[in-house]
């Protein structure tokens, strides 16, 4: 009995590892997959604004619900992206924090671009809804909780899928799964690890989400939390989250997501580390308006100090 544990413990270890090494290393990916092997791309393009002053949206999250085309907009509020022909009867979604979101059909932005060249999506601003939060406890303790894979792990997930241009990257996002258990939590610091970097700056967006069904649900964050990595900086990056006056009563998913780099020329390889064994659920998506996918459990290089109620 033994030797049969050892042995499914083993090959659940090893599909872990083929699994995360297929994130790394230049295979395809789903959403490379999907547009290489497509016989016609589109190309959606424009920027997104403030419905009521014009101004516009940095980083908002644009894309084809639930499917793999998508990226972010830029600071300026532009975007770009291509969507194969097969998937004109679906429906893009622009969202942002702050902003209700609008939702659209593929065939309906291509008629625009056809006439205009370029599509303008005006988003409504909407008051972000703060969940009441009643602190009772007077004792608190510091707690760390996550991952603590570093630089010389032998794993590593690549926010980068070389086989798509640098914009159709952003909007990739690497998240892990926090077990606070049912107690009030106060999110002090974040930190993570990139055991590579190329880039002289690189843009993440932190992201706190609720869990629903298994998967990452809605970001309970009250505005966006922008982390700016300069200089080709590596190991392990600290994130104060204090000021945001984050609080949680049950389990949270944080999550890194890859949204803007300088030079933007090509995709290179953009990594945080992995370990295994792991005990932690782990989850990935590829464009910002895609869907969630839970990888084995795994170690990481990402986590959180809280302060917890005793």
């Amino acid at each position: 009995m033994k030797e049969f544990t050892v042995k499914n413990r083993f090959r659940r270890a090893l599909r872990s590892v083929c699994l995360l090494f297929g994130l790394c290393i230049p295979m395809l990916s789903p959403a490379a997959s999907v547009l290489r092997q497509a016989p016609e791309t589109h190309i959606i393009a424009g920027e997104v604004v403030d419905q009521r002053t014009g101004q516009a949206i940095a980083y908002a999250s644009i894309g084809i619900v639930g499917e793999v085309p998508g990226t972010v907009s830029s600071e300026a509020g532009k975007f770009s992206f291509r969507v194969p022909a097969s998937l004109q009867s679906k429906t893009v979604r622009c969202s942002a924090l702050g902003y209700q979101p609008q939702e659209l059909k593929v065939g309906e932005l291509l008629t625009a671009m056809a006439a205009q060249k370029a599509v303008r999506i005006a988003l409504v601003p909407q008051a972000v809804q703060l969940a009441e939060v009643n602190i009772k406890a007077t004792k608190w303790k510091t707690k760390n909780l996550g991952g603590h894979a570093g630089q010389r792990a032998m794993i590593h997930h690549d926010f980068a899928l070389s086989q798509l241009p640098l914009q159709e990257n952003f909007g990739n996002e690497m998240g892990i799964r926090m077990n606070s258990g049912r107690r009030l939590a106060f999110l002090q610091q974040l930190n993570f690890c990139l055991s590579s970097n190329p880039y002289e700056m690189v843009k993440f967006r932190v992201n706190v989400y609720s869990v629903n069904a298994g998967v990452p649900f809605e970001n309970v964050s009250p505005r966006d939390i922008y982390v700016t990595v300069q200089n080709k900086q590596q190991g392990w990056i600290a994130v104060d989250l204090a000021p945001y006056n984050l609080y949680v009563e049950q389990d949270f998913v944080l999550a890194l997501e890859w949204i803007d780099c300088l030079p933007k020329e090509e995709s290179l390889s953009l990594t945080i580390p992995g370990a295994l064994p792991g005990f932690h659920a782990i989850y990935h998506k590829d464009t910002s308006q895609g869907n969630w996918r839970k990888l084995p459990p795994m170690g990481m290089g990402m986590n959180v100090v809280v302060q917890c109620e005793k």
